[in-house]
């Protein structure tokens, strides 16, 4: 077998076994070893593993490889013992087995420690009691709902956790969504909840299996109202005096220069094959929407709130989740996110508040799941006969606070906001 071992910073001591064939080592979310640092390529080095011998190739990064202090410029057979540098973070190569005495006890000496610095975990407990407050100062009541449940909000691109209990199906909740709008829906007007939220198969320097989220609700507000409280928010919690609004379909005209609300798929395939850029290699085989989240992933969303926060609102209809049909354009849904530096902090929605179609949406995501050879996901729920019920109009916003502390801390991967993220945990 071989390994790299890191042997500097608060990482050190954790361990890569390497697997047979190519192992990528890179800032991808794809990558065999993933380095969550801004010096690092999105595929900046490769390892090649044969049944004798393993060799080292920089992949054109950015920033080079050092292999024993001497910048890599050609593949070279690695030695045991031999020492790998990338951006600030160095490894050690070690072929064959792991001495009982060595490299263990290196890791279990240093696994116990926190991957955040005390002071950095300390600054973090003050936002959150500037969270708090924000909250208590506008009225808001907190609260507090299970996080395992025997309902799960069913989405295409969430992989919620299941857990057995007495031989019932249960799932670790994704977000409090389903559990607050039962209390909405039960006579509460205005709360928030900050709480651990679970998503399987999410990593990299902004996902960690367990995180935290503020999730809150305010009746009666309306879309515009409710990006204005978003905005107040962020602004009161980071360092910014004020914050922009674009629409979706203006952010794609001014970008990219088409509108996304009303490109055919043919016109839209044109847009994708005219522009310089890394597209997935089956993209093609992928629908609308998957075409343009693509692209705001990869032109509109790094450009987002580079100079203050940025809200963007007024998504596709086909793109709705559990928001409400815009009344004025049944082309959007009242839909925002609050994006700062590029990245996604918040999420938020003038609630759908018909049940039927609620059950309609459900039926066609479980479908994409199928598609996706992913396992349905239960329709019926105490949400949707909270629904029936009758859930009154409100608007409700999802906040990764993991994230908002890692930008107020200037900070570039949640792991250095985190006590003991998943792989450590």
């Amino acid at each position: 077998m071989a390994y790299l071992i890191i042997t500097n910073g608060l990482d050190q001591g954790q361990l890569f076994e390497l697997s047979g064939g190519e192992n990528i080592i890179g800032r991808d979310e794809g990558a065999d070893i993933q380095l969550c640092l801004n010096a690092v390529s999105r595929r900046h080095a490769i390892l090649k593993v044969c049944a004798e011998t393993v060799s080292i190739q920089d992949l054109e990064s950015a920033n080079g490889t050092l292999l024993n202090n001497n910048l890599l410029k050609k593949e070279a057979v690695l030695q045991d013992g031999d020492l790998i540098k990338i951006a600030d973070m160095e490894f050690k190569f070690c072929k064959g087995l792991l001495s009982a005495h060595s490299q263990v006890d290196t890791i279990r000496l240093n696994d116990f420690r926190s991957t955040a610095a005390v002071e950095t975990l300390l600054a973090r407990s003050d936002l959150l009691k500037q969270l708090r407050q924000f909250f208590y100062d506008a009225e808001f009541d907190e609260v507090e709902t299970p996080m395992l449940s025997a309902d799960t909000v069913v989405d295409r691109y969430l992989y919620p956790i299941g857990v057995e209990v007495a031989g019932q199906q249960y799932w670790l909740q994704t977000s409090p969504e389903f559990g607050m709008k039962r209390l909405i829906a039960s006579g509460m007007n205005s709360i928030f909840q900050i709480c651990h939220a679970f998503r399987d198969e999410e990593k990299g320097p902004l996902h960690n299996l367990e995180f935290t989220m503020v999730e809150w609700y305010r009746v009666g507000d309306t879309t515009e109202e409710a990006i204005q409280f978003l905005g107040e928010l962020a602004t009161s919690l980071l360092p910014y005096y004020s914050f922009e609004t674009i629409s979706y379909q203006d952010a794609f005209l001014t970008i990219l220069e088409f509108d996304p609300l009303k490109v055919t798929e043919k016109e839209l395939i044109h847009v994708i094959a005219s522009l310089d850029f890394e597209a997935p290699q089956n993209w093609r085989a992928l629908g609308k929407d998957d075409w343009l989240n693509l692209l705001l992933t990869e032109f509109i969303q790094p450009r987002l709130g580079k100079q203050q926060p940025c809200i963007l609102y007024d998504y596709p209809v086909s793109q709705s989740a559990l928001a409400r049909i815009h009344p004025e354009n049944p082309l959007v849904a009242e839909r925002f996110e609050l994006f700062i530096d590029g990245i996604e902090i918040a999420n938020g929605y003038h609630e759908l508040l018909d049940a039927g179609e609620l059950h309609q949406r459900n039926l066609k995501t479980n479908a994409l799941r199928q598609l996706d050879d992913r396992p349905e996901l239960p329709i019926d729920s105490y949400l949707a006969h909270a629904m029936e019920h009758g859930l009154p109009d409100c608007c409700g916003v999802a906040l990764g606070f993991d994230r908002l502390a890692m930008l107020a801390l200037g900070k570039a991967s949640i792991f250095e906001v985190l006590p003991f993220p998943f792989p450590r945990a």
